[in-house]
Formats: C-alpha cells, sequence, structure tokens
C-alpha cells in the first residue's frame, strides 16, 4: 500500500491542525507503509527549518515530505488561496494517476480537506479506467452537510472519523456504509509515550518551580472568539492564590489579554506566547498540577471538536479539567478526568479547586489517564486503519 496524504497546511509553522497531520503520517510509515506527506509552504521569516521537521514534532521516523511551492506569504486560508493549492493537488494526483496503471500496489490518498478531496473525486469520475488501484479516503473532523459535502461524503471509499461522534452522524445524516468507515482518535506519538520528562525537570525548564497550584492552559490563544479563555481567566480571578500559566498567542493576542487581566484586576496570570518550538509546549503540560481544557460552543462544533491536547494531557499524569461534550467519549469517562459542566465560569472554578483540594482522586484519576493513554498511539491508531483501508 502506498498512501499520498494531502494537507491543506504549511507544517513549517507547527500548530495543531499541522501536528495531527504530520504525526498521522509518522504513524502509518511505522506500520511499513510507503507514505508521502504533500503540504504549501509559505514563506515566512519564522518558518522552522525544513530539516528541522522531525525535531520540531517529535518525529522518531522519517518520510518523504512534499512541497508546494506558492506565492503566499501569510497564512493559507480565502477561497483563492485553497483553489491553488487544489490544483496543486491535483496535477499530482493526475501525475499519481498515470504512474498507477503501472503497478498493482493500492493507493491511497487522503485528506482532512473536501476541497482538495473534490476534485479527485471528478478526475475520477471522467477517466476510472485510469484510477482502478486507487481509492481516496476522506479524514473527517467535523460533519457539515452542506450539498457540496454530502456529495464528497457519497463518492469518498472510506470515510474516517477523528471521533465515534463525527461517524454515528455521518451514518446517521448520509446512510454511509458503516463497513467503510473508521476512527482514528486523536493520538500521541511513540516518542511522546516513551520519552516523558519528569515534573521537576519541567518546572525547571519552564521556570514554575516552587509554583503551587499552577493551572495550565496551553493551546490557541487569538483575540476574537475565544470565550474558552475569558472562562480560565475568570476562574483566575475566583482562585487568586492559584498560578495559571496559559500558552499559544501572537504578540498582539498576548497583549489584547494582558490588559484584560489588568482591567479586571487578575494578578495571577502568565502568558507564554506562541512558541516556533512545539516541543517546547509538553513542558507546560508536564509542569502543571492541573490542565484545562475547556473549549466552548463558540468556535467549535462541540459534537465533534476533539481537541489534540486531549491525549497529551493524559500522558503527564497530571489531573485534567475538560467540559463533557460527545466527541471526547471515546478517550474521557470521568475516571481519567473531572468533567466541568460546560459554558459556566463557575463550574470550571469549581472543578479546577476540585483537582487540587482532593489530592488523593486526582492522583487516582491522573494514573488512570496515563495508563488508558498508552493505547492511544499514532501507531497503535493507524495500524487500525491500515487494515482497514487494505481492505476497501
Amino acid at each position: 500500500m502506498k498512501i499520498y496524504y494531502f494537507s491543506p497546511y504549511d507544517i513549517l509553522r507547527p500548530r495543531t491542525n499541522q501536528v495531527g497531520d504530520v504525526r498521522l503520517c509518522e504513524g502509518f510509515k511505522q506500520n511499513n507503509v510507503d507514505v508521502r506527506l504533500i503540504v504549501p509552504y509559505v514563506y515566512r521569516n519564522d518558518n522552522i527549518k525544513k530539516s528541522d521537521v522531525a525535531k520540531m514534532y517529535g518525529l522518531e521516523t522519517t518520510y518523504p515530505i512534499r512541497y508546494l511551492f506558492t506565492f503566499f506569504m501569510r497564512d493559507v486560508s480565502g477561497v483563492y488561496r485553497f483553489a491553488l493549492i487544489s490544483l496543486l493537488n491535483l496535477f499530482i494526483f493526475l501525475e499519481v494517476m498515470f504512474r498507477s496503471w503501472f503497478t498493482k500496489k493500492p493507493i491511497i490518498m487522503m485528506s482532512r480537506d473536501a476541497q482538495i478531496i473534490r476534485p479527485f473525486l471528478l478526475a475520477r469520475n471522467i477517466v476510472p479506467f485510469l484510477c482502478k488501484s486507487m481509492r481516496i479516503v476522506y479524514w473527517v473532523h467535523e460533519v457539515k452537510l452542506k450539498p457540496v459535502y454530502r456529495w464528497v461524503y457519497k463518492h469518498s471509499d472510506a470515510l474516517i472519523g477523528t471521533n465515534s461522534s463525527i461517524v454515528n452522524d455521518l451514518l446517521k445524516e448520509t446512510n454511509y456504509p458503516k463497513e467503510k468507515t473508521g476512527v482514528s482518535l486523536n493520538p500521541i506519538t511513540e516518542e511522546q509515550l516513551r520519552n516523558r520528562p519528569s515534573k521537576e525537570l519541567a518546572q525547571q525548564q519552564t521556570g514554575l518551580t516552587g509554583l503551587y497550584p499552577l493551572v495550565v492552559y496551553t493551546g490557541k490563544i487569538g483575540i476574537f472568539y475565544n470565550k474558552e479563555i475569558e472562562h480560565i481567566l475568570g476562574a483566575a480571578k475566583m482562585l487568586p492564590t492559584y498560578h495559571f500559566v496559559l500558552t499559544g498567542g501572537k504578540p498582539d493576542a498576548v497583549a489584547h489579554w494582558q490588559k484584560w487581566c489588568a482591567d479586571y484586576n487578575i494578578k495571577n496570570v502568565k502568558f507564554t506566547g506562541y512558541f516556533a518550538d512545539y516541543s517546547l509546549v509538553r513542558y507546560y503540560q508536564f509542569a502543571a498540577d492541573v490542565l484545562v481544557s475547556y473549549y466552548t460552543k463558540q468556535g467549535h462544533d462541540t459534537r465533534y471538536n476533539l481537541p489534540n491536547k486531549v491525549c497529551e494531557y493524559m500522558l503527564t499524569n497530571n489531573v485534567m479539567v475538560i467540559p463533557d461534550y460527545p466527541a471526547t467519549r471515546d478517550t474521557l469517562d470521568g475516571s481519567n478526568c473531572i468533567f466541568a459542566e460546560p459554558e459556566s465560569t463557575e463550574a470550571l472554578t469549581e472543578a479546577i479547586k476540585l483537582a487540587v483540594e482532593n489530592k488523593e482522586r486526582s492522583k487516582q484519576i491522573a494514573a488512570k489517564a496515563l495508563n488508558d493513554v498508552q493505547e492511544i498511539t499514532f501507531k497503535k491508531r493507524t495500524a487500525i486503519l491500515v487494515d482497514f483501508l487494505s481492505k476497501l
């Protein structure tokens, strides 16, 4: 089997979606699959070096990465940008399609982006006799029911959801065959599992030694559509003796929230800003006493959103506080986390307080999470997917 994975994201500026794409491909490679990652290239001064991709993403196993050379100078977004990426990817698809005529090896064309998948499906419908060994797979992160998405679902050879909530709704809303669906989760890597820093080392690396209790959030910080940050900062105000640290955020976003804290007289919060070296984030996760993920309906479809950080948090042996939404139920059940009622600063505050004050229960919860996450690695999850894809 040979897999071509087409990412819509530029991986030389590591962020959540890029991490998922890069590590998924490593999982396939670790299962002896010939995998290729195709990504757009964006010209930025703060790009990491191509030679540093493995280090920054925590990879142990490397594989070929093909960069699509574009004229982009900033984030890849907007109709025209995606149109160009889709066109460039289509050229690669056509190239692979003609080569596939001379090989019997099964070829998987895969992406998380419907706008990338759609031209592949159209091309195959035009010349199906040239695509006998090709399978087109959509990695679904959110169920969308507009006609263009329904068409992509219908014509894809397989749909892989990041969680069962996605797959269940796809089956209900589209009548797609269940046997052609799979679940990937958002796992951790083998390297992350093996190389776990101690809390003491993590606190030294982050300069957080001696701060207790330490509540940490790692994730996206923007200026708009960030109700999650408001809830966390609200909890910080209600728990003035606790220390809160939030990673991520460009300088303007960090300045916005620092002013917000000043306006509300919140003095126990530290913002680190964005890390170009994504591998530094884990030290903040391991340094914590309590880890928080409190995403809201603002900017998320909570039926389907499964944060990458969930399994990363589980790995740390620190207790996690998180709202109870359907998408997390493949991995969390209340015995390996503390659920907080969604959309409530007061509920979040009480859950964090419970995590700190009931040390023995939190210790048991964290230990259960660490035990559970041993089986949720990209290598193990993609082994299941490889078996699934081989039967298409």
